[in-house]
This record gives C-alpha cells, structure tokens and sequence, in this order.
C-alpha cells in the first residue's frame, strides 16, 4: 500500500512539473496596425517593438497573466484565447507563423 501511495505521489510531481515547463504562449503578438509586436521566444525572453524600435525584455506567465519587465518597468497583460489585453485599451493578436 505504502508503495502505491509513494508511486502515486511522484507520478504527480513529475507531470505538474512537465506541465510547469510548458510555455504556449511563445510567439508573435501585433496590434491592427502592426504598431506593436512582441515576439516571445521561451524561457522568458522577450523582444517587443513599438513604432520601430525593439527593447529586449523577460516575461514570465502568473496563470491569465503576463507579466513583461523591461527598462521601462514591469507591464501587466491579460492572456484571453490567442489575444493580449494591456493597458489603454491595447489588444495584441496572435500572429500565425
């Protein structure tokens, strides 16, 4: 019995960290205008760019949340299907590659 809790209980472990490590939301995002683009590359890197100009930035995901921190502080986006909410009204679609 005590073998079949113990088996259990790392099975758990190791899928809750499998699913920890996966990041879905890598990709590009843009605006309709195409004013705005942030590219995320994984493992919490980031490149966005706004009105031509491309700061590196990290990012990290907090459930709906993405929180990008760059030289000019931290900004919180809102997650929702293949769109990102911001501040002001900002909405960023995902683009397809």
């Amino acid at each position: 019995m005590y073998r079949i809790r113990v088996s259990a209980l790392l099975l758990a472990t190791v899928i809750t960290l499998v699913g920890c490590g996966r990041d879905d939301l890598v990709g590009a995002y843009e605006d309709d205008l195409g004013m705005t683009r942030y590219e995320f590359h994984g493992k919490g890197q980031a490149h966005l760019t706004v009105l031509g100009a491309t700061v590196v930035a990290e990012y990290h995901l907090d459930g709906d949340r993405v929180l990008v921190t760059g030289p000019q502080g931290t900004l919180v986006l809102t997650r929702r299907d293949d769109r990102l909410y911001g501040p002001m009204g900002m909405e960023l679609k995902r683009q397809m590659p």
